[in-house]
């Protein structure tokens, strides 16, 4: 990782992010909360399914499945983010990361939800409190990505490494 430290620093501040914003996420229905969740993965199964073999439908169903497509699609948001987007973006870490979260958040409203048939941020099917809700989630997911990724550079920085 010494020769990409940017994506190593990036990767540590990733998991934390996405943790957050899972957690968040889980916790809307000890909330009474309906917040969107998984809609990219339900939008691949939507077209994958009838071509998947019978055996693997219910892996790709299983609550561990989701998980990991969750974490490894914020993963992919997390490489944009330090190789894209941080570098361009003006400000300290928690406004860049902020200002990222409305990415993953304006994809999912505006593109995966409408193609599953949700409407609009999910208009259908969630209420105004779940879509409010389904912001803050991304939101957490960019604030911690971006200041904690900010403070991890700082300390690499000052370690001179």
């Amino acid at each position: 990782m010494k020769k990409h430290p940017r994506l190593y620093l990036g990767l540590l501040a990733g998991v934390v992010a996405i943790t957050a914003n899972t957690l968040v996420l889980k916790a809307a229905p000890l909330m009474a909360v309906n917040a969107e969740s998984g809609g990219l993965l339900k939008l691949v199964l939507l077209h994958t399914t009838p071509v998947l073999p019978a055996g693997l439908l219910p892996v790709v169903k299983a609550e561990g499945f989701k998980l990991l497509f969750h974490y490894l699609t914020g993963l992919g948001m997390v490489g944009l983010y330090v190789l894209v987007f941080e570098p361009r973006l003006p400000d300290n870490g928690w406004v860049k990361g902020g200002l990222f979260s409305l990415l993953p958040w304006v994809l999912n409203g505006f593109v995966v939800l409408p193609l599953l048939g949700q409407g609009l941020a999910g208009g259908h099917v969630l209420t105004a409190g779940g879509m409010a809700y389904f912001f803050v989630a991304n939101a957490v997911f960019g604030l911690v990505l971006g200041g904690l990724y900010a403070y991890l550079r700082q300390q690499q920085e000052a370690a001179g490494v």
